[in-house]
């Protein structure tokens, strides 16, 4: 069996540097490419999270190495109530946080106050690399007011010095057109706005959102684990089972399907206990052994393929394939040297 730095022999992992934490499960737009769609996400999935109970999370993690924080999960972290009180938590405890939006709620005032609350990094999803793709990817007929508001974002930034790195993020929805709407978004998005992105082909949500357009099954056929499990981030939604909150699960792209990768729930358990308890230390194991079969909501995710080409543009310095956003942690560093 392979060794994997971060991963004891008994499964284990001492430490939690990321948690990945939604504060609301819902959303505010059904974008064709998400599970959230149409009732896709079950609906006690679709919850808010308590203020205290997210405080609970932060103050279980920091002993245990928290350094950063990825608010927004699966759904849409705006239509929290307590986004900026969060945001400044975090900050008051040294902790970096991301927000990852489909900016539709925020306003002038609010992203102001989540730069003055201490806000790392704000990443805004613009799918649609012009107006009427825009309308269709994005559910809503949005675009230019969505691209003047990133403008008069980024002049609040330099106006008032603040630190937060804005950013933008595209996907690429057809791999036979990826160069022409690589083309548009850098166009329409980039250099119109004149701000930091990242371009990313599609996935396919642990093999349930599946479209000849977005296939990368036939890159490579030799599965290795995409290092989630094994990786010392943590993955936490605002629902859960049976009325519950704070459901641990394995990874993002198990949204649509959250209720059969429930790993805990961190509302009556501590987050460490959960992180090193007998599902999440077998499902390790597996990932490790490769037995990928075995885990119904794995075996059909096609990050389980190494796909550097996914990510396709980006002008974010050190941004790149494999890696956490805002903490660069590789998630299959060691699994692709073997």
């Amino acid at each position: 069996m392979q060794k994997i730095n971060n991963v004891n022999s008994d499964f284990t992992i001492k430490t939690i540097k990321q948690m990945n934490i939604e504060l609301f499960g819902g959303c505010n737009l059904g974008c064709p490419m998400c599970p959230q769609t149409d009732n896709g996400r079950e609906k006690e999935f679709k919850r808010s999270m308590n203020f205290d109970l997210f405080k609970k999370i932060i103050d279980e993690a920091i002993p245990r190495g928290l350094q950063y924080v990825n608010i927004g999960g699966s759904g849409e972290p705006t239509m929290s109530k307590y986004l900026v009180d969060a945001v400044d938590y975090l900050t008051k405890h040294n902790i970096e946080s991301l927000i990852y939006t489909n900016g539709q709620k925020l306003d002038n005032v609010i992203f102001n106050d989540l730069c003055k609350a201490g806000l790392t990094n704000l990443k805004i999803s613009c799918q649609g690399w012009d107006k009427e793709s825009y309308a269709y990817w994005m559910s809503i007929d949005t675009f230019d007011e969505m691209r003047n508001k990133i403008k008069d974002f980024k002049t609040i930034v330099d106006k008032n010095n603040y630190s937060t790195l804005l950013q933008t993020n595209h996907l690429i929805q057809d791999y036979n057109e990826a160069d022409y709407q690589k083309s548009m978004y850098l166009k329409n998005w980039v250099n119109h706005i004149g701000c930091y992105a990242e371009i990313w082909k599609a996935h396919n949500w642990s093999g349930i959102y599946s479209k000849d357009s977005i296939n990368r099954k036939d890159h490579n056929i030799n599965k290795r684990s995409c290092g989630r499990p094994l990786s010392e981030v943590i993955e936490i939604r605002a629902g859960g089972l049976n009325g519950r909150q704070a459901a641990v699960v394995p990874c993002p792209n198990v949204l649509g399907r959250d209720s059969d990768a429930v790993l805990g729930h961190v509302d009556e358990e501590d987050v460490f206990d959960i992180f090193n308890g007998d599902k999440y230390r077998d499902l390790r194991e597996k990932h490790i052994k490769k037995d990928f079969e075995s885990i119904d909501y794995c075996k059909d995710c096609d990050h389980l393929i190494s796909y550097p080409d996914a990510l396709v543009w980006t002008n974010i310095p050190g941004r790149k394939y494999g890696e956490s956003r805002i903490s660069n942690i590789a998630y299959n560093a060691e699994i692709d040297k073997v």
